[in-house]
């Protein structure tokens, strides 16, 4: 009898801890999601790379947005679509604002303490990009991934969650080989059932 108590008294204060630990990851979200939308309406700035050629970096506003690159051109960001996303699977999201003069992606990152900017040009087809986070890269002939990205300061890198290249026969989850049957069938499900993100449309 004791030790079911002792038992039953463990388990509820793993749920405890469990159900605590689920809220303040929520509580941090909601943080960063309302620092992130003050950037979206030009409240606040956002430190970024201005050139994809350099290390510069600079304090931002939305609506100077701007970056150069490998051919010393400058450009201008015009928002015209957000989303609130979990870029980076850590369960706090990201905003990703799109640029569809341009079509490439400004993904601002909030760390807890100040925001980063990342300009992303690899992402092809805006339909490929998924509300869990996950997207399918610009790849070579033959190729497909489907990836997440990774976040470190002013940095970032593309994290890649599953490759597959039928020219090769090189196939591969969370850099494990699989059977091609079992590749295929991840990036089946990736495609059919993993649902694309709602883009809102940025009014003036």
């Amino acid at each position: 009898m004791k030790r079911t108590l002792v038992i039953l008294m463990c388990l509820i204060f793993c749920f405890f801890v469990v159900g605590c630990g689920k809220d303040n990851i929520e509580k941090q979200n909601e943080h960063a999601k309302e620092v992130l939308m003050k950037v979206l309406e030009k409240e606040q700035t956002f430190t970024a790379k201005t050139s994809v050629i350099s290390d510069k970096t600079t304090e931002q506003t939305l609506e100077k947005y701007h970056f150069q690159t490998v051919d010393n051109a400058y450009y201008s960001f015009v928002p015209a679509y957000y989303v609130y996303v979990d870029c980076d699977a850590d369960n706090i999201d990201e905003l990703v604002i799109l640029d569809t003069r341009l079509y490439c992606y400004l993904v601002l990152h909030y760390d807890g303490e100040k925001v980063y900017g990342y300009n992303y040009t690899g992402i092809g087809d805006i339909k490929k990009f998924k509300a869990n986070g996950s997207f399918e890269p610009k790849v070579k002939y033959g190729e497909q991934k489907i990836a997440f990205l990774k976040f470190d300061g002013y940095d970032f890198e593309i994290v890649e969650k599953a490759y597959m290249n039928n020219n090769e026969s090189k196939y591969l989850i969370d850099g494990k080989t699989e059977d091609k049957d079992t590749v295929k069938k991840y990036f089946d499900n990736w495609f059919e059932k993993t649902p694309n993100v709602d883009w809102i449309k940025i009014e003036e």
